[in-house]
């Protein structure tokens, strides 16, 4: 019997739910900050709790370690500068921590959106698969394949294809291009990085801004995404309430059917592990793959994007604001760790997993990553 499925621990795990909901229900809410780097000429949390949090209207009081203020209410204890153990254990039971300081913790990104939803409770998924149902039967009926497009420097040459032979399905900061986006005239869009999509940087902005135009100039087009984002991305984009689909995160580690059997992503990292493979096969069981064009030797930070399709300007804003982030996923000794991590053994494992259920994959154009390159298409190994 493996520790997941204890029977003890299960039920140890639900009942520990069941006080926290109840906690929600009844007691006041409020947020916690415990902040020991705050001090004259550093940067703190303030900015980004006003930005995560100041639309609530929840109250967020600083605390010193120890305290035990967080016992008469619901919420988040944001963490910086301290460990967890700083917060007493039956405390953090209630009242989870969450560390959220960028210079260490290189998922602090995602740490704020998840005391956003201890905060305010999580979706109901029939929500979420009510509204992918009924995109699904909005789809136009025939079409032989679906297509999946990243935002590599192969993406410009997209304009000179035509898609209308398949479903389309878009990702992140191709947005920017409205000349490609209209080419493209994809069914869907998505985004799903905490840091790159959903913080609170001038990147991050530029894309929601970008994004808001081309839903409002294509309304058909719907915009999924995990639902770990559903409380922000609702408050981000009000107008399109009824185009948002948010998919709960599951643990599987294939790509096929876990949208259409589970409702669920699988617990891969990277757009195309997450939510492109998941959605294209979902569509289709003929995925082809554009604008995946992986690292170059000469490549810096995860690898090149097309310039029309990102804010290389902005990129500045992303290491700024979140260090940790970039000193893990691309430390200078080892600028490849995130590329072999996302595009390395788990793409191989999704792609040969999902050929064995009777998925086909092809890639369109020449690419750096060994695990599409199986993949090519004729014409883009004759292009080599």
């Amino acid at each position: 019997m493996t520790l997941n499925h204890n029977p003890l621990r299960q039920l140890a795990k639900a009942g520990l739910l069941g006080l926290r909901d109840l906690r929600r229900r009844l007691l006041p809410k409020r947020v916690f900050v415990m902040d020991s780097r705050r001090q004259p000429g550093v940067p703190d949390t303030t900015t980004r709790v006003a930005f995560f949090f100041g639309p609530t209207g929840v109250k967020v009081e600083r605390i010193r370690p120890g305290s035990l203020k967080p016992l008469f209410f619901h919420g988040p204890i944001l963490i910086r500068g301290e460990k967890k153990t700083a917060v007493p254990f039956f405390l953090r039971m209630l009242n989870p921590t969450f560390d959220v300081d960028e210079t260490t913790c290189f998922v602090e990104a995602w740490h704020w959106h998840n005391a956003l939803e201890f905060l305010q409770g999580p979706i109901d998924a029939a929500q979420g698969r009510r509204a992918f149902a009924a995109w699904r039967d909005r789809l136009p009926e025939g079409l032989s394949r679906a297509y999946v497009f990243g935002t590599g420097p192969s993406l410009a040459l997209a304009l000179q294809k035509d898609w209308c032979d398949g479903y389309r399905v878009v990702c992140n900061t191709i947005v920017r291009d409205t000349e490609l986006w209209r080419h493209i005239n994809p069914h869907a869009v998505v985004a799903g990085d905490a840091l790159y999509h959903f913080g609170v940087t001038d990147f991050a902005a530029a894309f929601r801004r970008d994004l808001a135009e081309r839903l409002r100039e294509s309304p058909s087009v719907v915009f999924i995404y995990p639902a770990m984002f559903d409380r922000f991305v609702r408050r981000a984009f009000p107008e399109f309430t009824d185009r948002l689909i948010p998919i709960p995160t599951g643990q599987a580690t294939v790509a096929h059917d876990v949208i259409n059997e589970h409702f669920q992503l699988p617990a891969l990292g990277n757009v195309l592990n997450l939510l492109l493979l998941p959605l294209g096969c979902s569509l289709s069981r003929r995925v082809g793959l554009w604008g995946f064009d992986g690292r170059a030797p000469n490549d810096t930070l995860f690898w090149s994007n097309s310039q029309k399709h990102s804010y290389g300007e902005l990129l500045h804003t992303l290491r700024e604001t979140s260090p940790a982030f970039f000193d893990e996923m691309v430390p200078k000794d080892d600028p490849e760790k995130y590329i072999r991590s996302v595009h390395g053994d788990v793409l191989t494992h999704c792609l040969s997993e999902a050929e064995k259920a009777g998925f086909t994959f092809e890639m369109l154009h020449e690419t750096w990553t060994p695990a599409l390159r199986k993949y090519r298409s004729a014409q883009a190994v004759a292009a080599t």
